[in-house]
This record gives C-alpha cells, structure tokens and sequence, in this order.
C-alpha cells in the first residue's frame, strides 16, 4: 500500500520516547543528538531515561548532553531490577505521551523518524480503527567482523529473523522495531511487557497486540540504525536466547508453524546417520539463498553464510528447546 502522506497538525502528538540504559557511554551520544535533532517539535516529545545502575559515565554523559542542547523534556529514572523488560514496563506507566517509543541506546533514529511515524499512523488510522501501533526498518552497522556475521545471518529470510531486517515495502505486519504506539489503547487494554522474557519481550509484546486483535503496520521510510552485537560470544548467547524465547512463546499459546524449524533441523541431524537426502536439500536451499543474496548486494563475504547459518541453527534450535522444556524459568 502506498501513501500519499499529508501534513498533519504534530501539535496534537505528544510522544513518548523510553530508553533503557546500561553501561551506554560508547553510544548514548549518537542516540540522543539524533533525537535532540528530530524534524519535529521539541516541546512536543519527551525522553525518558531508563538506567541500570550503569557503572560507567553514561549518566554524566547524558546530563552534559541534555545541558549542550537544552532539550526541555528529558527525565532520567533508576531501573532498579536492571532487566531492559522492567524499564520497558515503567516507561509505559510513566509516559505522559498520546504515543510511546520503545528505543535501543545501541540505535539511533533518522532525523525525520517522528515526523513520519506520526504520519504514517495518522494515515493509516483512518482506513483500519484498530491499529495500534507503526514501525519502520533498520540498518545494521558492523564495528568489525563478529558484527558482520550477525548482519550477514539476520539479513536473510532462513534465519527466521524479522521482516524489517529485509523486506522494504510498506504493509501491515506482526511486528515493529522501534514501533510507535497508541498509549492511551495500550494502558485501556492493560498490556505490558511479560517479565518472563528477558529477551524477546518487544516480539511477544507485538505478538500480544496481534493476539487482542489490534494491527501493526510498517513504513520503511520509517528509519533507524542499530550497532551490531560486536562480539562472537554475545551474537552466540543471543542466538540461544532468541530461540529460548520461541520455545518460551509456544509454552505460552502463541503459535507460528515456521517456529517448528527446530523439530525439522533435529530430525535432519539425526537422519544424517540414516539418510543424506534431507541434508542435501538444506544445504541447496541455503546455497540458493547465497547466491541471491551475493548477486543482490554484490558483497562476496556472503560466501559463508552457509557455514555461519548452519551453526546459527544448532544454536537457535538449542535454545528453542530450551525454552520449550523449562519454560518460565528459561531466562531465570
């Protein structure tokens, strides 16, 4: 669906934006110049800070940043329980906005991001009454090669990964990063984060939404940039813990038939011992991927991505089992 996008009156769009924070002195930077720098008013969004008890300088940084650029609506709070999931859940209660920003301190935002998020909601509102909340796409930046592995595994459809991360057209969809949502429907339908994912909560929180019969839509012009985990034993843990949180999600009444991949990739480990046939046909499905993918970017280093996809799904596959048989008690 293409938009015809139309001035709106910002005036009456009071945003939100939450950001936890733990040890972000690297990044916080760049987060927050780049949200002091929206295209939109600034008397009409607020930023509120939601620290772990960082042990760097991230809260000096902050403070000298917020005094360098005089922006009027910044709160900083104390996340006492630490976990993104409980600053995610006190953001919301704090908020004052008629919309609210789940944000990473590992992201920044274009400058226009507000300006089109809130047209691109007040534009689709008008055709479908029960959206609820609008996101875009964002780009992965690599400060070295483990973080070109996670980009070079996430960037195709085999990893199971979301569409915003690939598929650059405008649609309604069962997820958002960096979505912008309707606080006052949020807070009237008493939908929270669920604590018991420490990651993939911003997922279930989507998939939640989907769930009460509410609509999400993504606008890729719409546009945020993100540093990749940067090491490999971070991309490693994360890997386990995203399927943890499939395995964790399916324990908990939410279904998508692709989430079976585990049971299918086990099986065909297994079968290695019987027959190859299976083993054949996965690698000619990831090696078809590939050369898509090195004729679409025209990046060699995809290359490996059948190697790197091969033990992105051994360890994915280990977490979602994980997930499956401890269940609460996954992230604990």
């Amino acid at each position: 669906m293409n938009m015809d996008l139309t001035k709106i009156d910002f005036n009456n769009n009071f945003i939100s934006i939450i950001i936890p924070t733990f040890n972000e002195e690297k990044y916080i930077t760049k987060c927050l110049e780049s949200w002091f720098n929206q295209d939109y008013p600034q008397e009409n969004y607020e930023i509120l800070i939601f620290d772990g008890k960082s042990t760097d300088k991230t809260i000096d940084v902050i403070k000298e940043l917020q005094k360098k650029h005089k922006f009027p609506n910044l709160k900083i709070f104390t996340n006492e329980k630490r976990k993104q999931v409980y600053a995610f859940n006190e953001g919301i209660k704090q908020a004052n906005g008629d919309f609210f920003i789940i944000f990473g301190a590992h992201a920044y935002p274009e400058y226009d991001f507000l300006k089109n998020s809130v047209e691109t909601y007040d534009k689709i509102k008008k055709e479908e009454p029960k959206l609820i909340g609008v996101g875009g796409i964002h780009h992965s930046i690599c400060e070295n090669n483990a973080a070109e592995i996670s980009k070079l595994v996430y960037n195709t459809p085999l990893s199971g990964s979301s569409p915003y991360r690939y598929l650059m057209m405008e649609r309604f969809s069962n997820t958002v990063v960096y979505g912008m949502y309707d606080t006052k429907m949020i807070k009237e339908n008493n939908i929270l984060f669920d604590t018991d994912f420490i990651t993939g909560q911003d997922f279930e929180f989507n998939l939640h939404l989907i769930k009460e019969g509410f609509k999400l839509y993504t606008n890729p012009n719409i546009v945020s940039s993100y540093y990749t985990r940067s090491s490999v034993k971070k991309f490693i843990k994360q890997t386990i813990n995203y399927g943890a949180a499939k395995g964790l999600m399916i324990r908990k009444g939410y279904f998508n038939i692709l989430w079976l991949f585990p049971f299918g990739f086990l099986f065909m480990l297994l079968s290695i011992i019987i027959t190859g046939v299976l083993v054949f046909i996965y690698f000619i499905i990831v090696m078809l991927d590939t050369i898509r993918l090195i004729v679409k970017t025209q990046e060699p280093s995809y290359i490996t991505l059948p190697v790197l996809l091969f033990v992105f799904h051994c360890l994915i596959s280990y977490g979602f089992f994980k997930g499956l048989i401890k269940g609460n008690s996954t992230f604990k």
